[in-house]
């Protein structure tokens, strides 16, 4: 199991990669010079996957047209959560650092500057998958069992600090677009569900992410929802021809403060910087 796959459980439609956003967001994103492979492969989105196209950028939109006033309450509660993340003092951590995210039973320990060995614990008493740093331009090789193989292969630093984001809207747009002029909206649902839950962006790079993902055409508010704590929910659609299985991105935030929470199934329960793998917050 890869660190991505319970974002992609969340319906069919294909979710990029951290290492194929990476590589399509070159031209923006200073330092992003290489796809990244592997089963360990951290989020490196500028890395985790909302927002529309710029404008004149054709979207595969569902069928049918929302509520107007629906979109509107929609794009005022992202507005919110932009102004929240921005008035929330940030924390600077060490490079030498890691990001601990605790989502249900599943723990991450992701390298803040991406060259430090990470790990994940994918469910309570599973075995440890490894995340191997990138150093001098190489990372370990995992086989299928996710042991070191030996051998090194190139990559780029999966960064979970991530100060290198775009901090407005209309950048923040482009680095989510890349190089795909006709994504189906509930993928740029993954790539926001992805950044925010999978790395750290201070205060404003999410804000832009944030105010970036207003401008998705379909977005619905989803009341009384719940990630482990009572909230309110952001959903993008499902793309049109899904199964009838699919399941929408939710996106939860608290009703009074607006911070992210999580997803509909999937709350983050804590996060934080730590010194060594296996430390906890």
């Amino acid at each position: 199991m890869d660190d991505l796959q319970l974002v992609r459980e969340l319906d069919e439609t294909p979710l990029k990669s951290a290492d194929q956003l990476a590589a399509a967001r070159a031209q923006l994103v200073a330092g992003m010079k290489a796809p990244r492979r592997g089963r360990a492969g951290i989020i490196a989105v500028a890395t985790l996957s909302v927002a529309a196209a710029a404008v004149g950028v054709t979207m595969v939109l569902p069928s049918g047209s929302p509520d107007p006033a629906r979109q509107d309450t929609a794009v005022q509660l992202l507005n919110h959560a932009a102004a929240a993340a921005r008035s929330k003092p940030d924390v600077v951590p060490r490079p030498d650092q890691f990001y601990y995210v605790r989502t249900g039973e599943r723990e991450d320990w992701r390298s803040v500057d991406g060259t430090h060995d990470g790990q994940i614990i994918p469910v309570k008493d599973a075995p440890p998958i490894p995340m191997p740093g990138c150093v001098d331009g190489r990372r370990k090789v995992l086989d299928k069992y996710d042991q070191p193989t030996g051998g090194t292969e190139e990559c780029t630093p999966g960064r979970a600090y991530r100060d290198d984001l775009p901090t407005t809207a209309d950048d923040m747009l482009k680095f989510l677009q890349g190089d795909d002029k006709d994504r189906p909206v509930n993928s740029y649902g993954k790539d926001v569900l992805a950044m925010v839950g999978d790395a750290y962006l201070p205060g404003p790079q999410r804000a832009a992410l944030f105010e970036a993902a207003t401008r998705v055409p379909g977005l619905t508010v989803v009341e009384n929802v719940s990630s482990g704590r009572p909230g309110i929910g952001i959903s993008w659609p499902v793309p049109e021809g899904s199964l009838p299985s699919a399941q929408p991105v939710v996106l939860v935030f608290d009703k009074d403060t607006y911070e992210y929470l999580g997803t509909k199934n999937r709350p983050q329960d804590a996060s934080g910087f730590v010194d060594q793998v296996g430390d906890r917050v």
